[in-house]
């Protein structure tokens, strides 16, 4: 081969590596976790234009919001490990409200902790359920803000319950045939018996 043919090839097996990687790159989907106060107010109202939020309004000295913390910490984790979202996971305290007062981002809340969707900044749902993760994870799932993971817990979970379908469908296939066997044995020998008559 010539040295051009080998250059070609080269640089023709290169793009498709280039090109395998920003594919592959492009479909992980990475979840922001953002804290919200006076000093990055800003930024998250800057960001929540790009991506969708599911935001927790809340006060450090509020009970109820101090009772939910490692609920809404878990729930994260999880969906961090078990999810694929491009979403915003955002905690907004009273001075970051106060400061997104201001700007275009929805921060008038009646009570706090408030749970709520948020797209382009303003309010789409707000979460009235019980502020455990499970719930708060499924009420995500069912408005299309995070889907499961292929791989892992998942996918294995899906693969089992697939073979254990298949087994149920071998052993009906088996019970049909030996039935079948069985059935075309007794036409046998009826016929069998007829032909002795004869």
């Amino acid at each position: 081969m010539c040295e051009g043919v080998k250059v070609i090839i080269f640089a023709i097996l290169f793009l498709k590596v280039i090109i395998f990687a920003i594919l592959f790159f492009k479909s992980i989907i990475y979840m922001k976790i953002l804290y919200v106060n006076d000093t990055n107010a800003q930024h998250f109202d800057n960001e929540n234009k790009k991506h969708p939020v599911f935001a927790k309004y809340f006060s450090p000295t509020c009970p109820a919001c101090i009772a939910m913390e490692s609920e809404w910490d878990d729930m994260c984790k999880d969906i961090d490990k078990k999810y694929n979202t491009d979403m915003i996971m955002a905690q907004i305290d009273p001075q970051g409200m106060n400061k997104l007062e201001g700007m275009t981002t929805h921060s008038d809340v009646a009570y706090v902790p408030t749970i709520m969707i948020l797209k382009n900044g303003q309010r789409v749902k707000e979460y009235e359920g019980e502020k455990q993760k499970d719930k708060m994870i499924q009420f995500l799932l069912e408005n299309g803000l995070i889907k499961p993971k292929r791989g892992g817990n998942y996918s294995k979970a899906i693969r089992q319950k697939g073979r254990k379908s298949r087994r149920s469908k071998t052993k009906r296939n088996r019970r049909k045939s030996h039935s079948s066997i069985a059935k075309r044995k007794k036409h046998s020998k009826s016929m069998r018996r007829k032909k002795s008559k004869k």
